[in-house]
């Protein structure tokens, strides 16, 4: 499976799909120690997580991407639709399961390093330290 191929970031899922279910961990942790409950948090998580979206596809990120993955282009709408739908997955998974969750953060953080597809990587080593 070629991470950087033509393919990539343009189905609903791909193998980052798996880091935008931290994500919805990651809201839901901020959003309920902000205070929010219920489906507010799924809300809020979901424009936050679309704004992110917007500015992922923007020239700034699509370059700062391209230095690790060569053919990058950016994001289609239907794999933004995607990523929005698996951040909304991790919201319900730590809501239902906080164990579950940490276990999958640990585990997908350890599977997909080799990938360069996990959540640190792309969010703190490509994006913040690139």
């Amino acid at each position: 499976y070629k991470l950087d191929g033509p393919g990539t970031n343009k189905q609903v899922f791909d193998i980052y799909s798996f880091s935008h279910i931290i994500h919805g961990i990651i809201f839901y942790c901020i959003l309920k120690y902000f205070g929010y409950r219920g489906n507010l948090i799924v809300y809020i998580a979901v424009i936050i997580e679309i704004l992110w979206e917007l500015f992922e596809n923007t020239p700034f990120i699509i370059n700062k991407y391209r230095k690790k993955f060569v053919t990058y282009e950016g994001d289609s709408i239907v794999n933004i639709i995607g990523d929005v739908i698996f951040t909304v997955l991790g919201i319900y998974l730590i809501y239902f399961s906080p164990k579950i969750a940490l276990i999958y953060i640990i585990l997908s953080e350890i599977i997909l390093y080799p990938f360069r597809a996990n959540f640190l990587y792309l969010s703190i080593g490509n994006l913040l330290l690139n």
